[in-house]
């Protein structure tokens, strides 16, 4: 009896791995194109106000972006970067949604509130380097268009500040 056992084990090492070549077939792979997009949004900031546009490429985890990101008081100071980032990203399944953080390095140009306020005039203030952060998480129904949250800060020397804004983003998504 044992020797029948072990051939009927030998038999289905044998058979079974053929088998299973011949009759299940693998999905496709799923390819990941590089994406690219354009965002703009609105929203609030640590100065009342919040604006920002971006560009964005991601290819494979990846994610390189421009920003011009922007935050003003109502009728006083206003802060913005213009920065170069890298950062990390990851997509759902099917690419409807984006998770992504970003850092890099930003040139931080504004001005603020000298005198009596309002009346005082915003005075210019050099440029300085600053650390700008970036977050952004999208819903992407269309491969054209997508929604979403993006979130960004700026550690300087001078001030720092942030803000979160809603906008979309236009280009190759998916």
């Amino acid at each position: 009896m044992p020797g029948r056992a072990a051939r009927l084990v030998l038999a289905f090492l044998v058979l079974i791995p053929g088998f299973s070549e011949a009759t299940v077939q693998d999905p496709a792979p799923i390819t990941r194109r590089d994406s690219y997009w354009l965002g703009v949004g609105l929203g609030a900031g640590s100065e009342d106000l919040a604006a920002h546009v971006n560009g964005s490429y991601q290819f494979g985890a990846n994610l390189i972006s421009i920003r011009i990101a922007s935050t003003a008081g109502l009728f006083d100071t206003e802060l913005t970067d213009y920065a170069v980032l890298y950062g990390r990203a990851t997509r759902g399944v099917r690419d409807r949604h984006l998770l992504a953080a970003g850092v890099g390095v930003a040139l931080v140009d504004g001005c603020g509130m000298e005198g009596d306020g309002f009346l005082g005039g915003c005075q210019d203030h050099s440029s300085i380097i600053g650390l700008p952060l970036e977050a952004q998480a999208s819903y992407r129904p269309g491969k054209l268009l997508g929604i979403g949250l993006y979130g960004f800060a700026n550690f300087n020397r001078r001030r720092s500040f942030g803000g979160v804004t809603l906008g979309v983003q236009i280009g190759r998504l998916r």
